[in-house]
């Protein structure tokens, strides 16, 4: 059910202002920690960081991986997110789900759980330094078999991703061990789930039971239960927010329509909430547009691939994407129905984005 519209337009400007958008943390691990962690996926994880940060270079960004100061692991919604290394532990605890239900993905690859059990040490000891799929290829021949046994690693904290080029989807992998000098601290799930219980709803409340559900891969139950041992107040229609918080989302009231945020695939702001949920920033009207896999009635997308969006006023008008010739940077946006926007506000947030993955020239096609 959409919340009433005055409760919808504190919501997206209370949401808006707690996600940090409009460049508004001063460094990029404050935005990280603000949203929890964001998408692994380049460049997804760093255009996530430049929304939400005053200033991102490409050696900023670079330097959180080189000080050790992030790491990329399965988290939310199951998927790799770039986090924060001190707060991983908990959230790695809170959001791992038992090995053996991973189990398929080796029968899919043909491998038996002992056969893996006997790769993994020699994987481990080829990633002792950073190695792309292809140096870890050759170091350990398993032709159609190695990115399978690289995410079961993944999976079990055993090996993380490296980032490599800030605009392609490319990694290199190493021994979480003998990158950040020791394994991830082992925390207590039920502790941790109220943790990350809490910052969720600091940083993406107020939210429904089902809105936290979805974004932790919790039941119904579980996720009622998990909050239940927060203390919350229900704001209006079951939408949860801390105590501390409270009077100041009461006093919050319809944000600057002129605020324009570029945001990428992936963004914790389309990601963090249900299907069902989405109507703080999105018409119900564009979820088919907004949502790679899109249901039908207004119930949105399922697992959710959240596209890259404009944002004006926190609400989203419309799509864009970028494309990279040598180093021209050209990018489109594409409008929703009846919305409109100036040229001029879309290219300040393309050229940041040019600049933090080392455009050239940026030409924006609207």
């Amino acid at each position: 059910m959409a919340p009433r519209a005055d409760l919808a337009t504190r919501l997206r400007a209370w949401t808006h202002d707690r996600q940090l958008l409009a460049h508004a943390a001063k460094t990029p691990m404050e935005a990280l920690r603000a949203v929890v962690g964001v998408y692994s996926s380049q460049p997804s994880a760093p255009l996530s960081l430049l929304a939400r940060t005053r200033k991102l270079t490409t050696e900023q960004f670079r330097t959180l991986e080189e000080k050790r100061e992030v790491i990329r692991l399965p988290a939310m919604r199951g998927s790799i997110h770039l986090l924060p290394w001190d707060d991983a532990p908990f959230i790695y605890a809170a959001t791992s789900v038992p090995f053996e239900k991973h189990l398929t993905r080796l029968e899919y690859a043909g491998v038996t759980l002992p056969e893996y059990r006997k790769l993994v040490p020699r994987l481990l000891d080829a990633m002792q330094e950073p190695r792309t799929a292809e140096e870890l290829q050759e170091a350990v021949p398993i032709a159609g078999k190695l990115m399978v046994l690289v995410r079961m690693m993944s999976l079990e904290g055993l090996a993380v991703r490296v980032g490599t080029s800030l605009r392609s989807d490319r990694f290199s992998y190493a021994s979480t061990e003998k990158f950040f000098g020791g394994q991830i601290e082992a925390r207590d799930r039920t502790t941790s789930l109220v943790w990350l219980a809490e910052r969720y709803l600091r940083g993406y409340g107020p939210a429904r039971v089902k809105d936290f559900a979805w974004w932790a891969m919790l039941s119904q139950r579980d996720g009622k239960a998990t909050l239940a041992a927060l203390d919350t107040v229900d704001v209006g229609d079951g939408y949860l927010l801390t105590p501390d918080l409270a009077d100041a989302f009461e006093k919050r009231r319809a944000m600057d329509d002129s605020i324009v945020d570029l945001i990428p695939k992936w963004d914790s702001y389309t990601m963090g909430l249900a299907p069902d949920g989405r109507q703080r920033f999105l018409d119900d009207g564009n979820l088919a547009t907004a949502y790679s896999k899109a249901g039908t009635g207004g119930a949105g997308g399922t697992s959710g691939d959240g596209l890259p969006l404009v944002l004006r006023g926190g609400r989203a008008v419309g799509t864009w994407s970028h494309r990279f010739d040598r180093d021209r940077m050209s990018a489109e946006i594409a409008l929703f129905p009846k919305e409109r926007l100036a040229a001029a506000a879309m290219k300040r947030e393309l050229d940041a984005i040019g600049d933090l993955l080392g455009a050239d020239e940026v030409k924006l096609t609207a």
